[in-house]
């Protein structure tokens, strides 16, 4: 399935719920700019290769874009609009004053150097140098990229515009204007969320059992904060191996491992299932935190066996499948709402280095904690009140908002 397909399948869902302009109707899923361009870098041996590179500004009808740039050799247009158009949504959700982006580069980040990395980073900078900017186009990490990967990227840019802005990138590492709290921002907002949806449902989340497929920055984060919770994992999953404990894992010797070897492949603790079986484990809560698309069709929607799925990826479920999760009663907490947090503390950075100011982390995370559950609370009331599912509630108020800014400013 195109990832495209399920945005607009998504959207669609909307309109049968929220009766929309039809002049607005049409501006709202189409990006403004879709750019891509072919660059060469030269390779440690000496040789050139040529890479392939995305940016795709969706909306800026609330502000200046935003969104990350991935290293992912499985990256192609559709997805990066896609990506790009959930970025607006959400911004939109959270009233953060910026539009949808998302960029990327073709290619398999473990198979460069670092020397090459940086290279491949600061081509980047220096081809899409035009099109961004701190009141333009704001770009961030995303897969396959992180905070040095920012820092590169600032260093083209000050360098190509003869300029000392900060604020052109967020992400970056705390010595070169990032911010406290971006290291843990999406994964703590995923969480804050689970509390949230807990507190809404009287349910007591200590010794409720989750199992999460996908361990990098967000999942790995989350699982901590999940466990400061009393809350047991059952499940990991990456790219390279899927296991199981019946005990629940200790995540914390699990993320150091990671950090260390950059995968679990060769975790020495936890049993080795398939990967087919591993989305159906049974437990209270399934956190899908690594790719798009991972539970697709009726099939695979039969087998889930939680309660509750909370969402830290984006686009990890396709229509088929969520009409039969959610016939069996399984509630979702929607990507656009779940992992927000790191979209939000990306705009605490902005607003930090525009100001030339350095926040604390409790004060960054007390922020996102406070503006999680005034928007949480909307979702969940329109959720309750008007029967429709927690990701109609967070598309419709989003979108109220961007029309409402069209109408009034009468943008045609």
């Amino acid at each position: 399935m195109n990832l495209y397909d399920l945005v607009i399948q998504q959207y669609n869902q909307i309109l049968e719920h929220y009766d929309l302009d039809e002049d607005i109707k049409d501006y709202i899923t189409c990006p403004k700019n879709e750019i891509m361009v072919n660059y060469p870098i030269r390779l440690d041996d000496g040789k050139v290769k040529m890479l392939k590179a995305y940016r795709v500004q969706h909306n800026n009808v609330l502000g200046p874009f935003k969104g990350g740039i991935r290293f992912s050799e499985d990256i192609y247009l559709d997805e990066v609009k896609s990506l790009a158009f959930w970025m607006t949504i959400k911004c939109a959700l959270q009233n953060i004053p910026f539009g949808g982006a998302k960029g990327g580069i073709k290619i398999n980040p473990y198979k460069f150097s670092n020397s090459e990395l940086e290279r491949i980073s600061k081509g980047y900078a220096e081809i899409m140098y035009k099109y961004i900017g701190e009141n333009r186009d704001i770009p961030a990490p995303d897969l396959g990229t992180n905070s040095q990967i920012m820092d590169w990227m600032t260093d083209a840019y000050q360098k190509k515009g003869r300029t000392h802005t900060n604020s052109v990138f967020t992400g970056k590492s705390i010595h070169c204007g990032g911010s406290k709290g971006r290291e843990i921002a999406t994964g703590y907002g995923v969480v804050e969320c689970i509390k949230l949806w807990a507190k809404n449902n009287n349910v007591d989340l200590c010794g409720k059992t989750y199992v999460i497929q996908g361990f990098g920055n967000v999942g790995s984060n989350t699982a901590i904060l999940l466990s400061q919770l009393g809350m047991i994992c059952l499940g990991v999953a990456d790219h390279t191996r899927c296991i199981k404990s019946e005990e629940g894992f200790n995540v914390y010797k699990l993320q150091h491992h990671c950090k260390e070897f950059k995968n679990i492949e060769k975790y020495p603790f936890g049993e080795t299932i398939n990967k087919k079986d591993f989305l159906s484990l049974e437990c209270f809560c399934l956190i899908p935190a690594a790719k798009e698309l991972v539970i697709v069709g009726e099939e695979e929607g039969n087998k889930i066996n939680c309660k509750l799925i909370l969402e830290a990826a984006n686009g990890p479920i396709d229509t088929e499948a969520e009409k039969v999760i959610l016939k069996k009663g399984i509630e979702i907490i929607p990507d656009i709402l779940a992992n927000s947090g790191g979209v939000i503390v990306s705009y605490y950075e902005w607003l930090q280095n525009k100001r030339s100011e350095y926040w604390q982390e409790r004060i960054v995370l007390e922020k996102l904690s406070e503006l999680m559950k005034e928007t949480f609370t909307k979702v969940y009331t329109k959720h309750k009140q008007d029967n429709i599912t927690m990701r109609n509630s967070c598309y419709i108020l989003a979108i109220q908002k961007i029309s409402e800014i069209i109408k009034r400013r009468k943008l045609f």
